[in-house]
């Protein structure tokens, strides 16, 4: 026992030089004389800019933790002067014994004040792309683990800009939180809110809220698991879960249910004119729930509920891929009011104008049957309604004629 006595004791003062040592860097080194060298050290690996202009402060909790102000990360110089990144303060812990191996066990990240902004050209190039710089990675260097407690970035900001398209969506107020990262590994608990811009929004933008409780994503990123998700946005909330193949091919599949929410309040939010009607109330309770697919394009909901204020709708809906895209679908209702959702007849008022190069660029057709149909004193039963949509407009089709055997 004495051999392995020593043993012990050897380890325990090893360790206790280690944490001395540490303590001794902490308290007595100024880590801000080595900020060039930093600055230096990223911009050679990335090919970025990149500049601490705040403090930076060292701390051992007992991890070695590195805390900095403001700082900023370059964007390729062909994107111009804006950063990809900058921040007001971050704070950043790792464990030493595992470093001193080469291997990153990091404590939970904070980024307070990050401004994102990420932009991707017509011809398919981004600034956030190309950041291991110009030189060529060593084959035989020993690949570094890394494990991250969690991440969390609060009071922040991102941007995305597309000018292919051309689009531009902005995030403020963004705060997001996920536990441990790990290569491999599920994320868990990851929560993202803020609140959206995009153009024609309400000026003050849309609030949003997305959860995670757990996303299951492979090293190679060949598939995604998410067993259940929430979002809000406005007033409208979903749930579902969503798992499948990603890649050049992308074919996934889940389910989804959505509250009954308000459509006018909805399309008001977003930029968009609600449909007029001679009902007030109409459009104010609408919700859905289904099974969806989506096959490298293709999109297929089957089964679908629907319901259209007190009208309960069954049935599928599918959209092919490709260019010339067709969907078609298949609904059967109980009863309906047709008068509460007739335009007002007030000669005053602007009639409602559906979008139809939006429309017609989806190219639709399929059947609505209702159980019963009302209309003033019209009194309707075994209603169906086939209708279809193409470059001549939307327009209701005759009922197909009888075979003959």
């Amino acid at each position: 026992m004495r051999p392995l006595k020593w043993v012990s004791l050897g380890l325990g003062a090893l360790v206790a030089l280690v944490v001395l040592g540490v303590l001794v860097i902490v308290w007595l080194v100024d880590p801000n004389s080595f900020k060039s060298q930093i600055e230096a050290a990223v911009r050679d690996r990335t090919g970025r800019e990149f500049t601490l202009m705040g403090d930076i402060e060292l701390g051992f909790f007992p991890w070695l933790s590195l805390r900095t102000g403001e700082g900023r990360f370059g964007s390729p110089a062909a994107f111009g002067p804006e950063p990809l990144v900058s921040w007001k303060s971050a704070k950043l812990g790792v464990k030493l014994l595992p470093l001193l191996s080469g291997d990153v066990v990091a404590d939970r990240i904070f980024l307070s004040g990050a401004d994102l902004r990420l932009v991707r050209r017509a011809d398919g190039s981004a600034n956030w792309l190309g950041l291991g710089g110009a030189q060529p990675a060593d084959p035989n260097a020993k690949p570094t683990k890394l494990n991250v407690d969690g991440l969390e970035i609060e009071n922040s900001r991102l941007v995305f800009v597309d000018e292919g398209v051309p689009r531009r969506l902005e995030i403020t107020g963004l705060d997001l939180s996920t536990d441990e990262i790990s290569l491999g590994e599920p994320f868990t608990d990851t929560a993202i809110a803020g609140v959206l811009h995009m153009e024609g929004f309400a000026p003050e933008g849309v609030p949003f809220r997305l959860e995670l409780p757990k996303v299951v994503v492979p090293e190679d990123f060949a598939s995604v698991d998410v067993e259940r998700f929430s979002v809000e946005l406005g007033g409208f909330q979903a749930a579902g879960g969503v798992r499948g193949t990603l890649g050049e091919h992308p074919k996934l599949g889940g389910a989804v249910e959505s509250n009954h929410f308000d459509l006018h309040a909805l399309l008001t939010v977003v930029g968009i004119d609600a449909p007029k009607t001679t009902d007030p109330k109409a459009l104010g309770k609408i919700g859905f729930s289904g099974t969806w697919a989506f096959d490298d394009g293709a999109i297929r909901v089957d089964p679908l509920s629907f319901d259209l204020d007190d009208t309960h709708f069954t049935g599928s809906f599918s959209r092919t891929a490709g260019e010339d895209a067709l969907g078609e679908f298949l609904l059967s209702g109980n009863s309906i009011d047709l008068a509460r959702y007739i335009p007002p007849t007030d000669p005053a008022s602007e009639p409602f104008v559906l979008p139809t190069a939006e429309l017609k660029a989806l190219r639709f057709r399929g059947a609505i049957h209702l159980e019963q149909a009302t209309l003033d004193d019209i009194e309707m039963k075994d209603v169906t309604l086939r209708l279809l949509l193409d470059e001549q407009g939307l327009r209701s089709l005759p009922k197909p004629p009888a075979v003959t055997p």
